[in-house]
């Protein structure tokens, strides 16, 4: 049986994160091999002398790596991305259950429906149709 390592918290800037998301979608040519490449990267939002600066830290933290002239995200990387993405959504959800909460008396079959709806116990066209009823 193989244990697994909890996923380590990371700290990364916004541009650090943009480039993980970027590489996990797919490997990219290094900005800085050539004139195509950042040509190329720059199509795709990234800054070349960004890549350049991010590079080595991400690869300190195993979070990509160099394979064939190309920057790839790691399984690490993959991980730690698609944990933020997660961690963000749940966020997003919580947000929308407090809204609900919040509106509890100016609008509570309403309310009652996206908290039913956020917490799984409903389906989207039951919520939407109505017939969410208080449990008895």
């Amino acid at each position: 049986m193989q244990i697994s390592a909890p996923l380590p918290h990371v700290d990364l800037t916004d541009a650090q994160w943009g480039l993980l998301a970027e590489l996990v979608t797919t490997p990219q040519r290094d900005p800085g091999s050539g004139t195509a490449d950042a040509e190329a990267a720059v199509a795709r939002g990234i800054d070349a002398g960004q890549v350049q600066r991010d590079e080595p830290l991400l690869n300190w933290l195993k979070l990509i790596e160099r394979r064939d002239g190309r920057l790839a995200a790691t399984a690490l990387g993959a991980a730690v991305h698609y944990r933020r993405l997660c961690e963000s959504s749940e966020r997003r959800l919580s947000e929308v259950a407090r809204l609900a909460e919040a509106h509890e008396t100016t609008a509570p079959h309403l309310a009652l429906a996206v908290r039913r709806l956020a917490q799984g116990s409903v389906t989207f066209d039951e919520a939407l149709s109505g017939a969410v009823q208080r449990p008895a």
